[in-house]
């Protein structure tokens, strides 16, 4: 297909106007009816011309689409050759073997990971290869190797992105994890009760497992040894119904990353739920929201000597799941009695516990039941 030009409209001959006298009105309008089957013709043929050309404008728009595509898949593969023809130029062997003296160019491996050495080192074996360090930088293209996750309990491997296809799926954490490491999980399973088990360590600064409570769901987990603790990295990779099913060689590559953090199905809530001590939602952000309602009985009479009464302290209890790093804002309301109100208690709340908080009044009150909104904002990671 080629591009067609048009060479324009025959002008047409001049319009009958009301002022003419009939003779050259009648010629004129003659003229013009005559005039119509080749306007008619080349109208046809210039329509021709336009979707000829739109036609030619879609294919080529499409073949750029396929260039720009294949272009970046060989600017990955053009990177990934100059890491490894990098390493190959500078590798000095894995790193638990080396000692004395190291200097820049150097690549080592160290872990199941290839380093390449950013400052000279006086001596080698007082700098471990790791994400974050001074010294090292990772050669990699950040690549996940997709494993599966049955019924019951598989060990967790570095770079490992765990398809949980089982009710009773259990993704072990190493109980000796490097600083760095990073593993992934999806749940498949079409329930929502796969866990990965923290081993001894926290997940995003709880002492508990974590459980895989929506279908879909995905998290990143990298072991920071600083804290203890495993965070959830944002951004990193995403689960698709696209990807292929499990075989030998299945690479999540970094072409499916995603932007805006994660989510649950585009929407950015990644976990809720309910137990004894509330209610609890975490967004993808960060931010958290734990609220519930506490019943109490409890009389007005203590006084504090200014003309306000107030109850004994009401203990709130736990948050539904703790927050991450710092305690949050609280916000209290009471209902059960009119003219009630709540002052602070001597116990502020926690990044676990609400802490306690009184019921008070401008008048002494006997035993009634009071209700206390409660209401939590702040971060879980």
């Amino acid at each position: 297909m080629t591009a067609q030009h048009f060479n324009g409209f025959t002008p047409l001959p001049p319009y009958p106007t009301p002022d003419m006298p009939d003779d050259s009105y009648n010629a004129a309008a003659y003229a013009t009816t005559a005039a119509y089957p080749l306007m008619i013709s080349e109208m046809t043929a210039a329509a021709a011309v336009v979707e000829n050309n739109a036609n030619l404008s879609e294919q080529q728009a499409g073949e750029a689409s396929q260039a720009a595509q294949a272009a970046a898949a060989t600017l990955i593969d053009v990177k990934t050759a100059a890491n490894g023809a990098f390493a190959a130029a500078s590798y000095k062997g894995d790193w638990v073997n080396l000692t004395g003296a190291l200097n820049v160019p150097a690549t080592v491996t160290h872990l199941g990971r290839l380093w390449y050495l950013k400052l000279n080192l006086a001596n080698v074996t007082t700098q471990a290869p790791a994400l974050g360090s001074t010294y090292w930088g990772e050669v990699s293209r950040n690549d996940f190797t997709i494993l599966p996750c049955p019924a019951g309990t598989t060990n967790a491997a570095d770079r490992g992105l765990y398809r949980m296809t089982s009710s009773t799926s259990v993704l072990l954490l190493p109980a000796a994890p490097w600083h760095g490491m990073v593993v992934a999980a999806a749940n498949v399973s079409g329930t929502l009760t796969p866990v990965i088990s923290r081993n001894g360590k926290t997940i995003c600064g709880d002492a508990e497992n974590f459980t895989m409570n929506a279908l879909g769901f995905q998290i990143v987990l990298q072991y920071d040894s600083i804290s203890g603790d495993w965070v959830a990295v944002s951004g990193l990779t995403a689960f698709t119904a696209a990807q292929p099913a499990i075989g030998t060689s299945n690479i999540w590559t970094a072409l499916q990353n995603f932007t805006g953090g994660l989510n649950m199905n585009g929407i950015p809530i990644v976990e809720s739920g309910s137990n004894a001590n509330g209610e609890y939602v975490r967004y993808a952000d960060g931010t958290q929201f734990c609220s519930k309602i506490q019943t109490v009985n409890t009389a007005i009479s203590n006084s504090d000597g200014g003309g306000v009464l107030y109850s004994p302290a009401v203990n709130l209890g736990s948050f539904a799941r703790a927050f991450s790093p710092q305690a949050p804002s609280v916000i209290l309301t009471v209902s059960g009695g009119a003219g009630a109100f709540i002052t602070s208690g001597s116990t502020p709340q926690t990044t676990t516990s609400w802490g306690n908080c009184f019921v008070s009044s401008g008048a002494s009150r006997a035993a009634t039941n009071y209700y206390i909104s409660c209401l939590a904002k702040g971060n879980w990671f």
